[in-house]
């Protein structure tokens, strides 16, 4: 869990993400999409990373494709009237061995998944701001959905945050 005075400090650094840096221009996605969101994946895209993996890879900004569950701990996820939320890390299943409740009981996950970056999934329109719909409506996700955002990834060193402007999503 991130302390107050750590959410505060993140709070800032996290608008300036919502609203965007520049007039970066997302890469798009040629494979399949719901013929009624052109966001949204019918199928699953390979070699989904974790938000450490992103971190640890070293690379500056690369089209790669992250798995998460929309949670921003005790943060509301979402950024109303924006196409943009937090993703949190995923609980390593090859250690926890399919047991659900191996999380909550191993203090090994609990830190990893504690010092783990948050995401931030933004979708932007074609000058490189924020839609303005809440990502809600427009993707049909609520927290503690799993997602697999495929898009144009950064790692943010400053905030340990990752930032995705994602191209597609799959909602698991």
């Amino acid at each position: 869990m991130m302390s107050n005075r750590q959410v505060f400090r993140l709070l800032p650094f996290l608008g300036i993400l919502a609203t965007g840096c520049g007039s970066q221009q997302v890469a798009t996605y040629s494979g399949p999409r719901s013929s009624e969101n052109h966001y949204i994946l019918e199928t699953e895209p390979a070699g989904a990373l974790s938000p450490t993996d992103i971190k640890e890879s070293g690379t500056q900004t690369a089209l790669m494709v992250l798995a998460g569950r929309i949670d921003a701990g005790d943060m509301e996820p979402f950024q109303t009237g924006a196409a943009s939320f937090i993703v949190s890390q995923l609980p390593d299943q090859s250690h926890a061995g399919g047991n659900p409740t191996h999380v909550d009981n191993c203090p090994f996950c609990k830190r990893k998944l504690k010092n783990a970056p948050k995401a931030v999934v933004r979708i932007l329109d074609d000058s490189g701001s924020v839609l303005p719909v809440d990502a809600r409506q427009l993707l049909g996700v609520s927290k503690g959905d799993v997602v697999v955002v495929q898009g144009l990834a950064t790692y943010l060193e400053p905030v340990n945050t990752v930032q995705i402007d994602a191209t597609s999503i799959f909602i698991r």
